[in-house]
């Protein structure tokens, strides 16, 4: 009789505990949803405060992630990085993870981190388009970083991949078009900045028109590289620059 008490205690204790995980959850899931609408309102500190009420009831790579981009919204950046890199602690097959940690370092400037990350998102899913974009943009950013160390040849490597990745991607083929100048590949940074300028979306493309200039110029194609500087001058930021460059061709 004693035995048969015991087991019925145990599985009694069992079943309570069974139902208050459940309980726990679908409170987690309410917190969790309080703080999606108080993120989708601005009130970033009241969503992580939801969010962290969810993860004391349930700890899920959902919750992790989206405090950590409350968090980043907020101008937290080091409290989001630590959130997110719980998502992909929590679940490391979790791609969308690995996106959020790498946009986090990529916003603190760690492209090399970003890189990492936005592979390993990849990794676990392969058509994952935000992954493939992010990896370009730090590729690219990268890129830039190494060619103002004078680091040319990796340089114009990173810009290749990111060019793979996103073969719009009109940033990348600037870069790469810095690169080739600075190497004397002026063929290949002519053919760079035109697709630079192709794909670009934007009305000012002094960039583009200037590194085409340069290569035009170093080619002796002088009309081609007036008439790129000319493109050039048009945007504010290189005005000075591409006038500099129509006064030495006279």
């Amino acid at each position: 009789m004693l035995k048969k008490i015991t087991f019925l205690s145990i599985l009694s204790l069992a079943l309570l505990t069974a139902s208050a995980a459940a309980q726990s959850n679908n409170d987690a899931k309410k917190l969790f949803n309080e703080g999606n609408a108080l993120l989708k309102s601005g009130d970033f500190e009241g969503a992580v405060t939801k969010y962290d009420g969810a993860l004391k009831l349930e700890k899920h790579e959902f919750y992790f992630y989206q405090k950590g981009l409350a968090l980043k919204k907020g101008r937290k950046m080091d409290e989001a990085l630590v959130a997110y890199q719980a998502a992909v602690t929590q679940n490391p097959k979790w791609a969308p993870g690995y996106v959020g940690l790498a946009g986090a370092q990529f916003s603190k400037g760690d492209y090399e981190a970003a890189v990492e990350n936005y592979t390993n998102a990849l990794k676990e899913n392969p058509t994952l388009g935000p992954a493939k974009k992010g990896l370009s943009a730090a590729q690219t950013a990268l890129g830039q970083q190494l060619l103002s160390q004078g680091e040319t040849t990796k340089a114009a490597t990173l810009c290749q991949q990111a060019i793979e990745n996103n073969p719009k991607y009109d940033k990348a083929y600037v870069i790469l078009a810095q690169a080739y100048n600075k190497d004397g590949k002026y063929k290949e940074a002519i053919t760079a900045a035109e697709n630079a300028i192709k794909y670009s979306k934007s009305p000012r493309k002094g960039a583009q028109y200037f590194e085409l200039g340069l290569a035009h110029r170093n080619l002796g194609n002088t009309a081609k590289a007036k008439d790129a500087f000319q493109n050039a001058k048009k945007d504010p930021s290189y005005a000075r620059n591409a006038a500099y460059e129509l006064d030495m061709l006279k």
